[in-house]
């Protein structure tokens, strides 16, 4: 699967205009898994004619706790959080703020991998809806 492929998306629960695009699940070297993401602001760009001027589409704020963010795996019953380095830095490039309309923030976080019998896991975006049934690509 190639990692510009979006393999699911979901919207933001406070603004449909917000879109999710989960681009890569991936086992990676060391025995983790490598999740990435796309943040969309999808709404259209300001009109510059109107009756109202510059009642165009505002920026969308996106915020999120770190406890959010996590995939679970079905066929172990388990849920695995994100790695951090040995001085506790989260292994991770993830952005919040405002993001303005027709902007994008690619995003990624890498966590334990699954066993190797597990083909499928259910990733967890804040403020999304859970990724289910996503396959884990080698």
């Amino acid at each position: 699967m190639s990692p510009g492929t979006v393999i699911a998306s979901s919207q933001y629960s406070a603004d449909p205009n917000l879109r999710c695009d989960l681009l890569q699940v991936k086992r990676a070297s060391g025995g983790a898994l490598l999740i990435r993401w796309r943040l969309y602001n999808a709404a259209g760009s300001p009109q510059s004619t109107g009756l109202v001027a510059g009642a165009g589409p505002k920026p969308i704020h996106y915020d999120f706790s770190w406890a959010e963010l996590y995939y679970t795996d079905p066929a172990e019953n388990k849920k695995y959080a994100f790695l951090t380095d040995s001085e506790g830095n989260r292994i991770v490039d993830m952005w919040w703020g405002e993001l303005g309309p027709g902007e994008q923030r690619l995003q990624w976080a890498k966590f334990p991998a699954p066993p190797a019998t597990s083909t499928k896991v259910t990733v967890y975006i804040p403020k999304f809806v859970p990724f289910e049934d996503t396959p884990v690509s080698q």
